[in-house]
């Protein structure tokens, strides 16, 4: 990287005994993301053209967090479930990478 760029690469600070991946596509109907078992923490990448608007639990709105197009987005909070939603029109592929 150049001189005085921010290191965006992302890294999951939870210590875990194993994985689960889980590949996601994303429209304007809700979908849900399960994961088999709590995860500690979850990384989310938008391979997608579009943002998609995620959150952490059952019920999802065009109003909550909006991960753009070719970005990602970590957390450490505890979860089996992540929900997706797109904005009228737009679809997007997410995959994420939850530590257990």
């Amino acid at each position: 990287m150049a001189s005085g760029s921010p290191d965006f690469s992302p890294r999951i600070v939870s210590s875990g005994s194993g994985d689960e991946q889980v590949k996601q596509d994303c429209t304007a109907v809700l979908s849900s993301a399960t994961f088999s078992q709590t995860v500690l923490s979850v990384i989310v990448y938008n391979d997608g053209a579009s943002p998609v608007h995620i959150k952490r639990g059952a019920v999802v709105t065009t109003n909550d967090f909006k991960l753009p197009a070719k970005a990602w987005f970590m957390t450490d909070v505890p979860t089996t479930l992540i929900s997706f939603i797109c904005a009228a029109g737009q679809t997007a592929t997410c995959y994420l990478v939850g530590v257990f």
